[in-house]
C-alpha cells in the first residue's frame, strides 16, 4: 500500500512530520477523505498552501475540501524528467544545465523569469521543444516568482516530504510486516522530536556570534529562533550590496545593485519599496513568501537608521515565543498580549458570550428588541445572586489604589497600582505565587542552583555543657560564677580533708 507523510515546516526551519496516511487507492474519494481528516486533527484549521505532485486526483481532491487554500505543484517532480526529455542537452558539463537551473531556482520576479526563458530558448534554439512549451505553460503552478505573494515558508517543492520518505525507508527495512513498520515509524517521530528539541536548546542556551554586530542584528537575536537568526545575517549581508534612492521622501525607495553593469541584461537590478502606515513592500515579494524581510527593504530601513525590525514584520512562527499560542478564551495570557487583566476563566467566558450577544442584537431592529428583553430579565435575576462576592471577580481584585506589599506570618500579599495596556486599574496578585527576589552577591557569580528549603542543611541546637539549656554556651551561661563558686568550694573541702 502507498503510504504518504504530510510534512510542514516549525519554527526552527525543519521538517516537521505532521501525519502519515496508508492509502489502497489513489482516487480522488481516498484524498478527500485523508485531507478532511487532517483538517479534524488540526482542530479545523486549514492549511495556507499545499505543495503536491502532479497527482490529478489529489488535484480534485484538494479542490474540493479545501477551496481557499493555494494549491502548487512540487518543482522537484515537475523538473525531474528533463533529464530524459532533454537528452545530452542536460548532461554534466553543459551550459544549458546551468543556465536552466540558474533561471529556475535564483529568479524573484515574473519579468526576469520570462525574459531569461525567452533568451535560453533562443540561444540554444529551443523554440519548439514540446517538454520546454509544457512546463512553461504550467508556470504558475510550480515557478518560484509566481509564489511571490504566497506564504508557503520558503518550500517551492516538496523536498522535505522527499527527505522525510528517505528518513524513513532507513529505519524500516523493505518487505518489513505492519507491527514492525508502526515501531520503527514511532522511533522516526522521536528522532524528529529529539531534533527539535535540540535546536530548542540551542535556542535558549546557545551563544550568538554577530557578523556585524549592529542593533538590528541585535534585535534579530533576541526575538528570532537561531536557525531563523543566522538565516537574517544572510539577508543582512546582502543588503550592503545595494544603496538606497529615496523616490519619494517616506514613501517610495529604490535599491539598486553595485555590479548591476556586471549582471546578465534580465537580472532585475532594481527594485522599489514601498512605505504606508509602517509595513514596507517589496517588488520581490520575500516577506510574503517565506515570512522574513528580504535585503531591499533591510537595506531601506538602515538608510532610515532603524535599530529594530518593525513589529509588523516579525512573523511569530520564526520567533521563540512560536508555541505561545492559547485558544481564544485564553489568549489575553500569551506573552505578546501585554499585561493580563482577567486572571479567571469565568470572566473570559463571560466577556466572550456577551460580546456575541451584541454582536447578534445589532443585526437587525428585532433581534436588537429580543436581546434587550433578554437582558432586563436576566440583569434583575444576577442582581440577588451576586450580593456576595468570593473574592476572584475582576472588578473586586481592580480596587488596589496605591502599592503595598504586607509579608507577615498569615498574610502574603501584594497590591500593583497603575495602568494597563488597555486603560484598567491595578491588579492584585497573590505574593507566594511571584518568583522570589533574587539578592545579587558580590565576586564572581556561583554555578549552584537555588536549593528549596528542604534541601538546606539545618543547624543543630546546641546545649550549654553547665546548665544544659539550649540558646547559649557555657562562656555566657547565667549559672557559670554560681558553678564556679561552688567548684572552688569543693575544691578547698577536699584540701582540708587531705590535711586532716
Amino acid at each position: 500500500m502507498p503510504f504518504g507523510l504530510i510534512v510542514g515546516v516549525n519554527s526552527h526551519f525543519q521538517s516537521a512530520i505532521f501525519a502519515g496516511v496508508l492509502l489502497r487507492e489513489e482516487k480522488v474519494e481516498n484524498f478527500e477523505w485523508v485531507f478532511g481528516e487532517f483538517v479534524k486533527m488540526m482542530s479545523g484549521k486549514k492549511p495556507v498552501t499545499i505543495l503536491t505532485d502532479q497527482c490529478r486526483a489529489m488535484e480534485v481532491a484538494i479542490s474540493n475540501v479545501l477551496p481557499a487554500t493555494k494549491h502548487r505543484w512540487c518543482k522537484w517532480h515537475v523538473l525531474r524528467k528533463a533529464k530524459e526529455r532533454l537528452g545530452a542537452l542536460y548532461g554534466k558539463n553543459s551550459q544549458f544545465k546551468v543556465d536552466f537551473h540558474q533561471i529556475v531556482n535564483q529568479m524573484l520576479t515574473k519579468e526576469e523569469f520570462e525574459g531569461a526563458w525567452l533568451q535560453m530558448l533562443s540561444t540554444y534554439a529551443l523554440e519548439k521543444n514540446p517538454y520546454l512549451y509544457q512546463i512553461y505553460e504550467t508556470r504558475h503552478k510550480w515557478a518560484k516568482p509566481y509564489f511571490s505573494g504566497i506564504f508557503c515558508a520558503r518550500m517551492t517543492s516538496t523536498q522535505r516530504s522527499e527527505s522525510a520518505n528517505h528518513m524513513l525507508k532507513t529505519h524500516v527495512p523493505p518487505g518489513s510486516v505492519m507491527h514492525v513498520f508502526v515501531k520503527q515509524f514511532n522511533k522516526l517521530l522521536y528522532d524528529r522530536d529529539s531534533e527539535e528539541s535540540f535546536q530548542e536548546k540551542r535556542t535558549r542556551l546557545g551563544g550568538v556570534v554577530y557578523k556585524v554586530g549592529g542593533p538590528m542584528e541585535k534585535h534579530a537575536a533576541k526575538i528570532y529562533t537561531r536557525t531563523m537568526f543566522e538565516k537574517f545575517q544572510e539577508v543582512l549581508y546582502k543588503s550592503a550590496s545595494y544603496y538606497i534612492d529615496e523616490l519619494v521622501p517616506g514613501e517610495v525607495y529604490r535599491a539598486s545593485h553595485f555590479d548591476s553593469g556586471r549582471r546578465e541584461k534580465w537580472y532585475k537590478v532594481e527594485y522599489k519599496v514601498l512605505v504606508h502606515n509602517g509595513y514596507y513592500t517589496c517588488e520581490c515579494g520575500m516577506y510574503e513568501h517565506m515570512g522574513m524581510l528580504c535585503c531591499h527593504v533591510v537595506k531601506v530601513l538602515l538608510h532610515l537608521r532603524c535599530t529594530e525590525i518593525p513589529a509588523l514584520h516579525v512573523m511569530k512562527r520564526w520567533t521563540v515565543d512560536a508555541r505561545d499560542v492559547l485558544p481564544l478564551h485564553l489568549v489575553q495570557y500569551q506573552k505578546d498580549q501585554g499585561l493580563v487583566t482577567s486572571f479567571s476563566f469565568r470572566h473570559s467566558q463571560l466577556y466572550l458570550n456577551c460580546m456575541e450577544v451584541v454582536r447578534l442584537g445589532d443585526v437587525n431592529v428585532d433581534a436588537y428588541t429580543t436581546a434587550m428583553e433578554s437582558i432586563k430579565v436576566l440583569v434583575p435575576k444576577l442582581k440577588l445572586v451576586a450580593v456576595e462576592g468570593d473574592g476572584l471577580g475582576l472588578e473586586q481584585r481592580l480596587t488596589a489604589k496605591k502599592a503595598r506589599v504586607d509579608v507577615g506570618a498569615d498574610q502574603h500579599f501584594v497590591q500593583l497600582s497603575g495602568l494597563s495596556k488597555d486603560g484598567g486599574a491595578a491588579i492584585s496578585l497573590d505574593a507566594s505565587l511571584l518568583a522570589p527576589s533574587k539578592n545579587r552577591s558580590d565576586g564572581r557569580p556561583t554555578t549552584s542552583r537555588d536549593k528549596p528549603p528542604y534541601e538546606t542543611i539545618s543547624k543543630r541546637t546546641r546545649f550549654c555543657t553547665i546548665c544544659r539549656l539550649p540558646g547559649h554556651k557555657s562562656t555566657t551561661c547565667p549559672d557559670r560564677a554560681r558553678r564556679k563558686l561552688s567548684v572552688q568550694t569543693a575544691v578547698c573541702q577536699a584540701t582540708v580533708r587531705t590535711t586532716v
